[in-house]
């Protein structure tokens, strides 16, 4: 245990001094891993370059360092202060006992005699009740019982439904059993069951109220109604029908009468026409859930698609140029600048200069091969190409040479923008580490409580 202290007095003394020393003392203090990613959040957040960048990056990690020393300050004294605290107080000479209708509790104590030390669990019950506090609270608690006895019934004397027989009393003080005189009609539990009364019955209702030492009692007489004075035709003719089963269950066959006190029989079939509907019901979902897995594909596809050309216009653009800049004809370097994309962008290409050669306008074609690739980038490239084409190559050099950097400027910035994705996915391995350290530092103080 004294090693485990001092482990955990001097692990965050070691952790401040090597912070400090590593933000004011090192060498490698400008090349700290992080800084670079906090630079990038900070850039993100508002307009800073240069110097202001590198004041705000220093006031930002100098801000995290202080927080940091700080929680490593707390979590010290926290430690300290619970290896401090005695393992077991010593025992007072007087323990609360829980009040009368609680649960008893369990109270640990340790008993030593000088060298040996044993733990011994005290059962604590909780505090009786004289005589007085439970005549009292027995009579109110048999009068609250009594007023909400019937339950959802009218009153006692005329009883159709269930009886409400808690088994605690309100103020949960008193625990109540139940007893009746016909349990087949009226159950401990309140359930009331008339189904083969004939008339009204009378049940005797008996209700022990305790709180382990004392009882009291509560007795009342229900009256239970037969079915005949409150069904209805159609809970009639289900009664009957129940009866009908019950005494053709050795026969084969069971015969349905049409109609019972007015009330037609009939047995509900499932038909071909409701199968259909289901089918067709069934079948448009069925349809619904193609269709959308089939949009969804595509989506996919499409999206797949545009990523590819954007990821190989900067290679398209530069080779055009470099081709027509070296004599080449247009359709030849289109043809053969095509050739980095062979899946989606040669065969566009290859079908515009099929067309071309058909007699098709040359500015139209171009100008359609951009709206079918479907990009930003390409659209303005065939773009210059339909107007600065037929005007020489000097002109269209001069704008390709413009796109080509353009491209290459979306290309970096494209890169930049996955690199500071990744580096944001690292901080949540870096807070999962943290917090596994903190629970490294403090667990042993818990474990040792």
């Amino acid at each position: 245990m004294t090693v485990i202290m001092i482990f955990i007095i001097l692990l965050p003394i070691l952790a401040i001094l090597a912070i400090i020393s590593r933000k004011h003392f090192s060498k490698y203090k400008g090349e700290l891993w992080f800084v670079p990613q906090i630079a990038g959040r900070l850039q993100k957040m508002e307009v800073l370059y240069g110097r202001s960048l590198e004041d705000a990056t220093r006031q930002y990690v100098e801000q995290g360092f202080r927080h940091i020393l700080i929680l490593l300050a707390v979590l010290w004294f926290v430690a300290l202060g619970i290896f401090m605290m005695p393992a077991t107080d010593p025992a007072e000479g007087e323990i609360q006992r829980p009040e009368a209708g609680k649960s008893a509790e369990k109270i640990t104590l340790q008993l030593t005699d000088g060298t040996d030390t044993e733990a011994y669990i005290l059962n604590v019950e909780p505090r009786e009740l004289t005589e007085e506090e439970f005549a009292a609270a027995a009579d109110r608690a048999v009068s609250q019982v009594r007023e909400k006895m019937a339950g959802k019934n009218a009153d006692l004397q005329h009883v159709t439904g269930d009886l409400s027989l808690p088994e605690r009393d309100p103020s949960g003080l008193l625990k109540i059993s139940w007893d009746t005189d016909r349990l087949t009609v009226i159950s401990r539990s309140g359930a009331v069951h008339r189904e083969d009364l004939e008339e009204e019955t009378v049940v005797t209702v008996k209700g022990t109220f305790s709180d382990g030492i004392h009882e009291a009692f509560l007795e009342e007489s229900v009256t239970v109604l037969p079915y005949s004075a409150t069904e209805t035709a159609i809970e009639k003719a289900i009664r009957e029908l129940g009866r009908l089963e019950e005494n053709s269950r050795k026969e084969g066959k069971l015969l349905l009468p049409e109609q019972i006190d007015n009330v037609n029989v009939s047995e509900k079939k499932t038909t071909i026409k409701n199968t259909i509907c289901k089918l067709y019901i069934f079948l448009v979902l069925f349809a619904c859930i193609l269709a959308v897995r089939k949009f969804s594909r595509e989506k996919e596809i499409l999206k797949k698609r545009d990523e590819e050309l954007e990821k190989v216009f900067y290679r398209f653009s530069r080779r055009l140029t470099l081709l027509i800049s070296a004599g080449e004809n247009i359709h030849s370097a289109l043809l053969q600048a095509a050739a980095v994309e062979e899946r989606y962008l040669l065969p566009e290409v290859q079908y515009a200069m099929n067309r071309i050669g058909t007699g098709t306008a040359e500015a139209g074609v171009y100008v359609q091969l951009g709206r079918s690739l479907g990009l930003k980038s390409y659209i303005r490239l065939f773009s210059t190409i339909s107007t600065a084409g037929p005007r020489g190559s000097s002109q269209l050099m001069r704008l390709l040479d413009q796109e080509v950097r353009d491209a290459e400027t979306e290309a970096r910035e494209e890169a930049k923008k996955k690199g500071e994705k990744a580096q944001e996915k690292l901080l949540i391995p870096m807070v999962l580490l943290m917090i596994v350290v903190i629970g490294i530092v403090i667990y042993p103080a818990v474990a040792g409580m």
